[in-house]
């Protein structure tokens, strides 16, 4: 932990005492916020909120996730978007497969997904390309510390896999269901 930054004045007193009492070697870290910007807009915490409770996921090149949570699965569609790549239409589609796959694990990670995931990617021609998306989502899962399994890319471009989540995931932790339309979408909650 490099520093805990907090900005109401009694917990952070709060906050310093605890932290000399117990963990005295990491009392340096913590300090107070004082500006008069809101403290998420200075940390830019609400657009990583947003981005984490959104359906759709904008990656650098254009290109796009649409993330869809349900109680049975999670479905992930991944599209060009804007982009229209300089090389052939296919190296497009690999590029923006390969860029998705990054973003991908990124995001079961942070929104803590689990259960059964379908992934689906743009169809790609070539074999060798969809293999290449299979290594490359194994290789980014080895660093995910929930276990996973996923089965070969299939001829149209799903692949289907499991994940073990080990606590709550962020959608339900940050919103509950809306009273409007009885559960169906989903609005942030208060707390």
């Amino acid at each position: 932990m490099r520093r805990l930054v907090v900005d109401d004045p009694q917990e952070y007193k709060e906050v310093k005492k605890f932290i000399k009492t117990y963990l005295p070697r990491y009392s340096s870290i913590v300090e107070q916020y004082r500006r008069k910007e809101p403290i998420f807009d200075h940390y830019g915490i609400e657009e990583v909120i947003d981005r984490a409770l959104g359906q759709k996921v904008w990656l650098k090149s254009g290109g796009y996730l649409v993330i869809n949570q349900t109680e049975a699965l999670t479905a992930v569609d991944v599209n060009t978007g804007r982009y229209v790549g300089k090389a052939s239409h296919e190296e497009t589609i690999l590029k923006t497969n390969l860029e998705a796959v990054q973003e991908l694990v990124y995001q079961l990670r942070l929104r803590n997904i689990g259960g059964i995931i379908i992934i689906d990617f743009i169809d790609m021609e070539s074999q060798q390309n969809r293999q290449r998306i299979y290594q490359a989502l194994k290789e980014e899962l080895k660093n995910d510390k929930a276990r996973s399994k996923i089965l070969q890319i299939s001829e149209i471009g799903l692949v289907e896999m499991t994940r073990k989540r080990d606590r709550e995931n962020l959608e339900r932790l940050l919103s509950s269901p809306c009273p409007y339309c009885d559960g169906t979408g989903r609005i942030r909650s208060m707390s």
